[in-house]
């Protein structure tokens, strides 16, 4: 009972580690910005609610630590709330009490409000790409060749013609170079045709497979549903080990980004066109159930300390890239409230020649904290779907 207990507050303990320090490089990457602009930036805050740890800076800077550590956000002279939204008010007073409103965020060039917005979106993706290109620095890569060792009666592999020892190298007119890519491109496309190229002893042939969408656990048993094709590795497929200096790292960590956006992406598109149910998608709870599920199950193994810790680590760096990536893209989603939807504005002001006026920007903050509390009841929703599965 007692290890029991050790065990969950491990969990917790590397659960708030890792979204704090993401939540922290993501509103540090505003703040850095905006400094360098000399834009006055009132707070930094990780949390919301009342600081439970505070320190002002010389800058003026309030650095704080807040009671509910769920996010985070950096606000500034003239700003309404955490969200950024502009205070008409409090912009009319600065102006009228202070001779120099050049450092106040909300008086900056369009251009220069539109680059702190993004900083914290493509800090989350510079962070991902050092996290992916740590751990393969570490450990390196082991890519098997795409040889198809078994293909099981009835599949789609069967139905579209694929035969044992045929090689994929091809699919949707992208270069399929090991076994990892062909999974990764068959996932995403359950009940989706592929045209694909096969290498059947030297003659290129191509087909054309349809995944069967399945039901499946993920790498830490939670349900999930995605693409399958019914076939299996091969015990004579060749290996490429890699290893890595620090430049090909971060290569390989910043190309990992960019297949992750492209999936989340892919993933958010078939959502849109009805060919996924959405039900992949989660928030906090769903991190928080991976994070602990990872810390867990690695402690509990039969390894040396050492070894543990390692591979805790390695799955750590790689996990928070993942999530890294998540944050920086929901960032991005064109809703009022996130970072998107500042873009959104600032583009109409570009077009315009003028801002929203206050009371369409008002409304539209309104509008969009609707459909962030829409979004997290029914992510919420998965999440408990997703967590019900793990202990089922």
């Amino acid at each position: 009972m007692l290890l029991d207990i050790l065990y969950i507050l491990l969990a917790v303990i590397v659960f708030f580690t890792v979204i704090s320090g993401l939540i922290f490089f993501h509103e540090l990457g505003h703040y850095s910005v905006a400094r360098m602009f000399g834009i006055k930036v009132d707070r930094f805050s990780i949390g919301f609610g009342r600081p439970i740890w505070k320190r002002t800076a010389k800058s003026g800077t309030t650095w704080a630590i807040s009671k509910i550590p769920l996010g985070g956000y950096v606000k500034f002279a003239g700003d309404a709330g955490a969200a950024s939204n502009p205070d008409a008010e409090a912009l009319d007073k600065i102006r009228s009490e202070q001779g120099d409103v050049s450092g106040i965020f909300h008086f900056r060039p369009i251009w220069q409000r539109a680059l702190v917005v993004l900083a914290g979106p493509v800090a989350n993706f510079i962070l991902a790409a050092i996290l992916f290109g740590i751990a393969v620095l570490w450990v390196g890569t082991r890519h098997p060749e795409a040889l198809i060792g078994s293909v099981e009666a009835g599949s789609s592999a069967a139905m579209a013609g694929i035969q044992v020892d045929d090689k994929v190298v091809g699919m949707d007119g992208r270069e399929i170079r090991d076994w990892l890519e062909m999974a990764q491109h068959i996932q995403l496309r359950g009940d989706t045709p592929i045209d694909t190229v096969i290498d059947r002893n030297g003659t290129l042939v191509e087909l054309t497979v349809t995944p069967r969408m399945v039901e499946a656990k993920d790498f830490i048993g939670g349900r999930m549903t995605h693409g399958r094709l019914g076939v299996g590795p091969s015990p004579d497929a060749a290996f490429e080990t890699r290893r890595y200096n620090p430049a090909t790292a971060l290569m390989f960590g910043t190309k990992q980004v960019g297949t992750t956006l492209s999936a989340t992406g892919g993933y958010i598109g078939r959502i849109f066109t009805g060919k996924e149910d959405g039900k992949q998608l989660g928030s906090i709870l769903r991190i928080g159930a991976m994070t602990g599920k990872v810390t867990v199950d690695i402690v509990k193994t039969d390894r040396s300390a050492r070894e543990r810790l390692r591979n805790l680590v390695f799955m750590l760096l790689n996990l928070g890239a993942g999530i890294s990536v998540a944050l920086g893209f929901a960032n991005l989603l064109p809703i009022p409230m996130l970072d998107g939807g500042h873009l959104v504005f600032y583009v109409y002001e570009a077009v315009a020649g003028k801002p929203l006026s206050q009371k369409k920007q008002e409304i539209g903050f309104r509008f969009g904290m609707a459909i962030l509390l829409g979004l997290f009841v029914v992510l919420t929703i998965n999440d408990i779907g997703y967590i019900g599965s793990l202990i089922s």
